[in-house]
């Protein structure tokens, strides 16, 4: 009996031993994953962004890995997007700053001294202020939609009446610069939408199109169905153009193409929120010399 016993109890024994390094090295490969994916964890909570672990180990801890690295890159892309707003902010406010204080110390001290000079300097500090006002006005509106906060009435929206209204609004501006806005489009094409919102893109996109024009210059808009069910319309001006690199930018928040065009400030920012919440698209063509023109494209509506 015993004979028999010794040798069970041996194989007991070192089927124990075996199973005990063997939890011994899976915890192991699991734990040291683990604790890397802490220790990132804590880097990353102190402001520390560029981590990445290794995708190793068994199947839930590289899953795990991926899901961090991705965590990471977003929050990490998240933090440059804010330290750009907030340089984008400073940027913005520090001249119509400036020029505030230093117009209130001139009347504060005396230099303004004659009804000419205080009204100059008053009017300068109310005009900087609106400015101030309608740049954060846009901010907030950017941010709100960017956070997905866009409220919208959606309706059947003529595209016609909606165009021929942005001409009427904008034909007084363009006439002071000796601009002419000409409108050709197909009829009867209808798009569903909020209506005040589109107008909003398309104001913009013609009051940039006015202000890059040359005196005597022509505003053209374009308007039709394409094959791909939507409607397209492209809003072109005669204007200097804007430089192949500087293209990818000009949705960007205060875009200004250095020297080439008139800065749009929030407005193209705007309109690519606005169209993008109606499930369409805006783009930019051009080239230097040449003109520019923006392409929108939106789904057909169905009255």
């Amino acid at each position: 009996w015993s004979t028999l016993v010794r040798p069970f109890l041996l194989a007991g024994l070192i089927a124990l031993t075996v199973s005990l390094v063997t939890a011994i090295l899976l915890a192991r490969s699991v734990y040291k994953p683990i604790k890397r994916v802490t220790e990132a964890v804590e880097r990353l909570a102190e402001g520390q962004y560029d981590q990445e672990l290794p995708a190793t180990g068994p199947g839930e801890v590289r899953r795990l890995a991926v899901s961090f690295n991705r965590m990471a890159e977003q929050v990490k892309q998240s933090q440059q997007r804010l330290r750009h707003f907030v340089a984008d902010v400073s940027h913005q406010l520090r001249s119509p700053l400036t020029s505030i204080q230093g117009f209130a110390e001139a009347m504060l001290d005396g230099t303004a001294d004659d009804e000419a000079t205080r009204h100059k300097a008053a009017t300068i500090i109310n005009d900087e202020s609106r400015r101030m006002r309608r740049q954060v006005d846009e901010l907030l509106e950017l941010a709100r939609m960017q956070s997905g906060q866009l409220k919208m009435t959606m309706e059947h929206v003529d595209v016609n009446e909606l165009l021929e209204q942005c001409k009427e609004i904008m034909d007084v501006q363009a006439e002071e610069k000796g601009v002419l806005i000409k409108v050709r489009i197909e009829p009867h094409m209808t798009i569903s939408g909020d209506a005040n919102r589109l107008e909003q893109v398309f104001s913009n996109l013609l009051d940039n199109a006015i202000k890059n024009s040359p005196a005597k210059g022509e505003v053209i808009i374009n308007g039709c169905r394409s094959n791909t069910g939507t409607i397209e319309l492209h809003v072109i001006d005669d204007g200097p153009g804007i430089p192949p690199e500087q293209l990818p930018f000009v949705f960007d928040r205060f875009y200004q193409a250095g020297g080439i065009r008139t800065g749009v400030g929030l407005g193209l920012a705007i309109a690519r929120e606005i169209i993008t919440a109606h499930g369409g698209t805006i783009k930019a063509d051009s080239a230097p010399g040449a003109g520019t023109e923006f392409i929108v494209g939106l789904p057909v509506g169905h009255a």
